[in-house]
C-alpha cells in the first residue's frame, strides 16, 4: 500500500515535470494534509502555512519545466515548505520592529529568549553529532523532516524494525546525553 503511493507520488510528479495541471492537483490533494500537518507544527500560523503550501505549489508549477526527478516527492514538498516558512519567519522577524516605549521591556526578553533557544538549539546539535551516522540520519528524517518510519525504510532501504530499533536507540542516547526525560526530548526534537 504504502509502494502505491510512492509510486502515485512520483507518477504525479512526472506528470507535472511534463506539464499536466491534473498532476499538480493530484499532488495538492494527497499531501496538503500532511504539508499543512507539517507546517503547523513549525509555524502555528493556519493562515501563514496554508499561504505558504499555495506558494510552494505555484512555484513548482511556474517551475515546472525545471524541474528535476526526485526519490522521494514528499519528503523533497516538506523540506521546500520547511525552507519556505523558515525564510518568511526570517524576513517576518526582520520587518517587526517594536515602538520603543511600549516594547523595551519585551525587546530584552525577547533577546533572552532568542539566547535560550540557540543555546537549546547547540545541546541539541551536539547531542545529535554524538550519534552514529545511521542514528543521525534516521533522527533527522524522523523529527525534521517528518517522515513515518515506513517512508524512512523506502528512503534508506533498511527494515522497519531497524529503523524502530535505531531511533529507539538514538532516542535514548539524546536523552541521556541532554539530562531530560523523553517527552521533553521528543518536544525539543520537534521544535
Amino acid at each position: 500500500m504504502v509502494e502505491n503511493y510512492f509510486c502515485d507520488l512520483e507518477l504525479h510528479w512526472s506528470d507535472l515535470r511534463k506539464g499536466q495541471e491534473e498532476a499538480l492537483f493530484n499532488l495538492y490533494r494527497e499531501l496538503f494534509n500532511p504539508l499543512f500537518n507539517y507546517g503547523f507544527s513549525l509555524s502555528r500560523a493556519k493562515e501563514d502555512v496554508e499561504d505558504a503550501i499555495s506558494e510552494v505549489f505555484l512555484e513548482l508549477w511556474e517551475n515546472r519545466n525545471s524541474l528535476r526527478p526526485v526519490s522521494n516527492v514528499k519528503s523533497y514538498l516538506f523540506t521546500y515548505l520547511r525552507r519556505k516558512i523558515t525564510r518568511q519567519q526570517n524576513i517576518d522577524a526582520r520587518i517587526l520592529v517594536p515602538e520603543t516605549e511600549l516594547y523595551e521591556q519585551s525587546i530584552v526578553d525577547y533577546i533572552v529568549q532568542l539566547q535560550v533557544e540557540e543555546e537549546r538549539r547547540v545541546l541539541i546539535f551536539n547531542a545529535i553529532n554524538k550519534l552514529t551516522a545511521r542514528q543521525k540520519q534516521l533522527i533527522i528524517y524522523k523529527f525534521y523532516d517528518n517522515l513515518q518510519c515506513e517512508e524512512i525504510a523506502e528512503i534508506t532501504g533498511l527494515a522497519t524494525q531497524t529503523i524502530y530499533n535505531n531511533v529507539h536507540q538514538a532516542l535514548s542516547s539524546l536523552k541521556n546525553e541532554l539530562k531530560v526525560p523523553l517527552s521533553v526530548l521528543m518536544i525539543l526534537l520537534r521544535v
